[in-house]
C-alpha cells in the first residue's frame, strides 16, 4: 500500500514537471513569435520611412536636375540609397500574420528595384530630362509603399 502511494505520488509529481516544461516552452514559443513580428514590423517601418525619404529627396532633386546637370550626380546616390534599401528589406522574414503585408511590400518592393534599375540605364544612356524622370513611375510606387504603413503599424499592435 505505500510502495502504491509512492509511485502514484511519484507519478503525479513527474506528470506535473512535464506539464509544467510544456507550459514553459509553449510560453517561450509565444514571446518568440511575439519578438519576430516586432522586428520584422521594425524592420519594414524603417525600410518604409527610407525608402519615402529617398523618394521625397530623389523628387526634389529631379525638379532641379532638368535646369542642372551637375544634380544627376546627387540623383545617382540616392537612387543607390534605393536600391541598399529594397536589398536589406528582401532579408526580412515576414511572420505568419504578416504575410499578406510581406508580399504586397515584396511585390512593390520588386517594381521599384527594376524601375529605378531602368532609370539608372536611361540616365547614363540619355541623362536626366523631366519627361525620363516622369516615366518611371518612382513617385507612385513609393506612394504605394507609404500605404502599407498603417496595417504594418496595425500588425505590430497585434503582435504585442
Amino acid at each position: 500500500m505505500v510502495i502504491i502511494k509512492r509511485k502514484r505520488k511519484h507519478t503525479l509529481m513527474m506528470a506535473g514537471l512535464i506539464t509544467s516544461s510544456i507550459l514553459v516552452l509553449s510560453a517561450c514559443s509565444v514571446i518568440e513569435q511575439a519578438n519576430q513580428s516586432l522586428n520584422y514590423v521594425s524592420g519594414a517601418t524603417d525600410y518604409i520611412e527610407q525608402v519615402s525619404n529617398a523618394g521625397a529627396d530623389l523628387q526634389e532633386l529631379a525638379s532641379g536636375a532638368v535646369s542642372n546637370p551637375e544634380i544627376t550626380n546627387q540623383v545617382q546616390e540616392k537612387i543607390d540609397q534605393i536600391q541598399a534599401e529594397a536589398s536589406e528589406f528582401s532579408q526580412l522574414t515576414a511572420p505568419a500574420i504578416g504575410e499578406s503585408i510581406h508580399e504586397n511590400l515584396v511585390s512593390y518592393n520588386n517594381q521599384l528595384t527594376e524601375v529605378v534599375g531602368q532609370f539608372e540605364n536611361t540616365l547614363a544612356e540619355q541623362g536626366f530630362t523631366a519627361e525620363n524622370w516622369e516615366k518611371t513611375g518612382i513617385p507612385e510606387l513609393i506612394t504605394n509603399i507609404n500605404g502599407l504603413k498603417d496595417p504594418l503599424s496595425g500588425l505590430g499592435n497585434q503582435s504585442n
